[in-house]
């Protein structure tokens, strides 16, 4: 784990300690949590917080492992000077917004709100397609310090992770992640995802993770070529999208 995290270190510095930044928000998020007992939508407010520093993190350690294979050194710094910008403001909005006792997502319930919500929504979109066009350029990159079937799993890792991150434009239009109740009612522990009813952060987390699964897959089982890579992508696209019309048909998961 410490050559890992030395690598990511040398890799691209600015991730690195905005990772460490985000693991030492989450960790200050929980304890928190344990002080402070108001709720929103029927679960402490700091949970949520807490949710996305632990994912920002995790998502920052995971780019420079990624970029440095990327031929373009230029681009990996602005877009990994970019992504610390996006997930601050992010971060930024989420937590303070939980410090107000309002949601940061769907509320439009005041102007200050809305801008908020609003403005998340803009960040957000420009870092996935940032990130998309990233992953498009992993089409120029050639099969000689990684194999092919890591770099397929890289390149459709990213795609797949931008597609379904996206998918938040769904919720955003209906201003609920939950289909066919009021956002709210019982859901699983921590993960709060509906009991009672479709919910759309289901397809929204587990296709974001693409990023991670599709190259974690190819690490872990030790493949070298890239057809078994490419049939365990379509297989995992076609799951999250079967996930996303259950969720779009009112329908729990659990």
């Amino acid at each position: 784990m410490k050559m890992l995290l030395n690598k990511i270190k040398a890799i691209s510095p600015i991730l690195y300690y905005f990772s460490l930044g985000y693991l030492a928000l989450f960790l200050l998020l929980v304890m928190l949590s344990q002080f402070d007992h108001r709720q929103l939508s029927g679960v402490n407010l700091w949970l949520k917080p807490g949710k996305f520093a632990l994912s920002l993190a995790i998502y920052c350690f995971t780019w420079p492992l990624y970029l440095q294979f990327l031929p373009f050194k230029l681009l990996g710094r602005r877009f990994a000077n970019f992504t610390v910008f996006a997930m601050s403001f992010e971060m930024i909005a989420i937590t303070s917004q939980a410090a107000r006792g309002q949601m940061s997502h769907y509320n439009i319930s005041s102007p200050y709100n809305a801008v908020v919500f609003s403005m998340m929504g803009v960040v957000i979109v420009a870092q996935t397609l940032f990130a998309l066009y990233v992953g498009f350029i992993f089409f120029k990159v050639k099969a000689q310090d990684l194999s092919p079937a890591l770099l397929w799993a890289i390149r459709l890792g990213i795609i797949f992770s931008c597609i379904f991150a996206l998918e938040g434009g769904i919720m955003a239009s209906r201003l609920s992640h939950t289909v066919g109740v009021p956002d709210g009612g019982p859901g699983l522990p921590i993960l709060n995802w509906s009991r009672i009813a479709g919910d759309l952060r289901i397809a929204h987390f587990i296709g974001m993770h693409a990023l991670q699964i599709l190259p974690l897959f190819v690490i872990l089982s030790g493949i070298k070529n890239s057809r078994p890579v490419l049939i365990f992508a379509l297989l995992y696209f076609v799951l999250v999208s079967l996930l996303l019309y259950n969720a779009m048909l009112g329908r729990p998961l659990f």
